[in-house]
């Protein structure tokens, strides 16, 4: 499934250096051109698995599955902007009698303190068998109350109890998405996964359902909740209550059809981690994009590359902590040079820096 293009930074700027050397505080960093980060979903329902099933050992280390599903939700919300959402957590396990659907964290409006704090509070103790269709249909009755677009992430092992008198998973899923403006996220424990029936079933209801493995998560949080958000350029008009305003402060570029930071933008990156030092309450998203050489869909996956890069350099080699990075990622989408010069392509091979409230 295809990421939107979305139209966002332009008249970018560079960072301050000095000589030809990093400055050594960045407190007169130039900020360049306002962005807006604005919601492309209503609501969003988490789904959290506490079966039997879950207390099984995740990967090759002493980590069970149930502390990675926590795990993978303490990233999440941790980079999520707040940006009014309804948004809850839910049980659906264990399952001991037809209520099986059930609040962790009822509805209510996004708050990044309320859910970074309720993580620690979810069940950790797995036990009790999966019954996923009724699960489905508490989502049901939840979405009836809500308005907008819904998004469901459902963290699952792949494996449910069937239960007389319901329809198969993805049935109910199916019948969802036809009644109501909702995306289905199905977040396993594993890739093999994605092939058991039901889960194949849901993740594929609609064009925005999709299948994730938890592998895949950690330290990459934006596989989850790029479909929660967007960037956009602004001008000067009045921003919209509880949407979230950024600063492009920087950019740095790459060689053709490359992934690894060119020498002479690392400077930029070094500067960036003395501001997020000098400002802790400051965060940064990166928004990857190429030139227009190559098919759209290779040139998004190079661009989510890209966008990557920065990450690991600012993480690895600049001791920022990942849960003040956010990743974006565009393709050729909104060029800031004509892609018809080598000079306006080499412009437009570029991760952007955006510095925005934490």
């Amino acid at each position: 499934m295809k990421r939107s293009k979305l139209v966002l930074l332009s008249c970018l700027t560079l960072f301050l250096l000095i000589g030809g050397a990093v400055i050594g505080s960045a407190a007169d960093m130039v900020m360049g051109e306002k962005v807006v980060f604005r919601k492309t979903a209503d609501n969003f329902i988490i789904m959290f698995d506490s079966s039997s099933s879950m207390g099984d050992r995740y990967g090759t280390g002493d980590m069970l599955e149930i502390d990675a599903e926590k795990q993978i939700l303490r990233e999440m919300f941790a980079t999520l902007p707040e940006l009014d959402w309804k948004a809850g957590i839910y049980s659906f396990t264990p399952g001991w009698s037809m209520s099986h659907f059930k609040p962790l964290l009822s509805m209510r409006t996004y708050s990044k303190n309320d859910f970074a704090g309720a993580v620690d509070s979810l069940p950790g103790n797995p036990s009790g068998y999966t019954p996923l269709q009724g699960g489905l249909v508490g989502v049901g009755e939840l979405l009836g109350t809500l308005s907008g677009k819904t998004v469901v992430f459902l963290f699952t092992d792949g494996q449910y109890s069937a239960e007389p008198g319901f329809a198969s998973p993805g049935a109910i899923a199916k019948g969802l998405a036809e009644k109501h403006d909702v995306c289905f996220r199905v977040i396993a424990t594993g890739e093999k996964k994605g092939e058991y029936q039901a889960i194949k079933n849901i993740s594929s209801v609609n064009e925005c359902s999709a299948f994730v493995v938890f592998a895949n998560l950690p330290g990459s949080p934006e596989k989850l909740t790029d479909i929660l958000f967007k960037m956009e350029r602004i001008a000067e008009q009045p921003v919209v209550k509880k949407e979230v305003v950024g600063f492009v402060a920087g950019k740095v570029l790459f060689d053709f059809d490359k992934s690894v930071i060119k020498d002479d933008s690392k400077d930029a990156l070094i500067t960036l981690s003395i501001y997020l030092k000098e400002n802790p309450d400051k965060r940064v998203v990166f928004a990857g994009f190429t030139d227009n050489v190559g098919t759209d869909e290779y040139n998004v996956k190079l661009s989510k590359r890209r966008a990557e890069s920065a990450r690991t350099y600012l993480a690895d080699k600049m001791g920022i902590t990942a849960d003040r990075i956010t990743l974006s990622w565009f393709g050729e989408s909104d060029p800031v040079a004509s892609n018809d010069t080598e000079a306006g392509r080499t412009e437009n091979r570029r991760v952007t820096a955006v510095i925005t409230e934490k």
